[in-house]
């Protein structure tokens, strides 16, 4: 079966990491890209339109209508994006969302998403395991894929869904089916069903630690999503700022953070990943040569200048308001706010 494949995201400030994370998902196979920016103040928009110049096959929506109207009837932003996504999506043949801090990642770099799919062509969706990157110190705007990477499994998933009848909507990490017994959600191979304990089966986002204990304590799965929660501190400190208006939360910051600090609902070993070094030379030298493409430098440094005026108006913001960081106190764990 020949695909069709979309991936579809929300963006608010992620101008620093739209170009990697553009050109990585192009570079591993999906077929089409598009980005819904919303409620921005950087240069994302300068940036995907020098992309769109080179790739037609990128979309990208200034969202802030759509925004607004699902503030004003309490909808989930990023839940009206995807759907919108979704019915516009006739000549799709597999849909995925991700967001700007999550990577889809083949382990060994070697096998495209299209070989993938058709490798596995009966199931209705395919499951892959969330790994963060490592909390330790790291300089700002590292690359985020090296030769010896420390990462640590989580609970959560994504998932890439075969558009067919059976597909009602989308959700955060998965999608709702119309019969949702009948669907087969694959997982490295293996047949799963979602841990329903803790999420509604209209998110259906985790494994159970049954499930997540009987797999690999060494090594990952063929294919997983590498989620850049932290990256250094500055950068982990202005993510804060975000804030979570896309889920209609108004509070000031981006309060479903545990601090610079292993995830806590799944404390494990770290596993260490290991790609050939051929390969991420390869890869990197795609990357700056997309960025040359696209003339991207100048884009890249004003980008990087937001993420340091994010840091400063947080400061700011808790020396205005110091009882955020009694409030928040989880969140700045490990920084220099804790």
């Amino acid at each position: 079966m020949k695909t069709n494949t979309k991936l579809i995201a929300i963006a608010k400030n992620e101008a620093a990491y739209l170009p990697q994370w553009i050109y990585h998902h192009f570079s591993i196979g999906f077929d089409e890209i598009e980005i819904y920016i919303n409620d921005t103040t950087d240069n994302s928009v300068a940036i995907c339109d020098k992309i769109k110049k080179n790739y037609a096959n990128l979309t990208f929506h200034l969202a802030d209508k759509l925004r607004l109207e699902s503030i004003k009837e309490k909808r989930s932003f990023q839940i009206s994006a995807y759907n919108n996504s979704l019915h516009h999506s006739s000549e799709t043949t597999h849909l995925m969302a991700l967001d700007l801090d999550e990577y889809l990642i083949c382990k060994n770099m070697d096998e495209r998403l299209s070989t993938l799919l058709e490798r596995q062509s009966s199931p209705d969706c395919l499951s892959f395991l969330w790994y963060s990157d490592d909390h330790s110190s790291k300089k700002s705007f590292s690359h985020p894929l090296q030769t010896h990477n420390t990462i640590f499994r989580m609970d959560h998933v994504k998932t890439i869904s075969k558009l067919s009848r059976k597909v009602q909507a989308c959700s955060h990490h998965n999608f709702i089916y119309k019969n949702e017994e009948r669907v087969i959600n694959l997982l490295g191979g293996t047949i799963i069903r979602l841990d329903d304990n803790i999420n509604t089966e209209y998110r259906r986002s985790k494994l159970s630690k049954q499930q997540l204990n009987a797999l690999s304590a060494e090594n990952t799965e063929p294919w997983f999503v590498l989620h850049c929660i932290y990256k250094s501190e500055e950068e982990y400190l202005a993510s804060l700022c975000r804030g979570r208006g896309h889920n209609n939360d108004q509070r000031p910051l981006k309060v479903n953070r545990w601090g610079m600090r292993p995830y806590p609902y799944y404390a494990k070993e770290p596993i260490h990943w290991h790609p050939s070094k051929e390969k991420i030379g390869q890869y990197k030298i795609g990357l700056d040569n997309f960025i040359q493409k696209n003339d991207l430098e100048e884009e890249l440094c004003i980008a990087k200048n937001s993420i340091k005026e994010a840091t400063n108006y947080l400061d700011e913001l808790l020396r205005e308001q110091p009882h955020l960081r009694t409030d928040y106190k989880k969140i700045f764990t490990g920084t220099k706010y804790a």
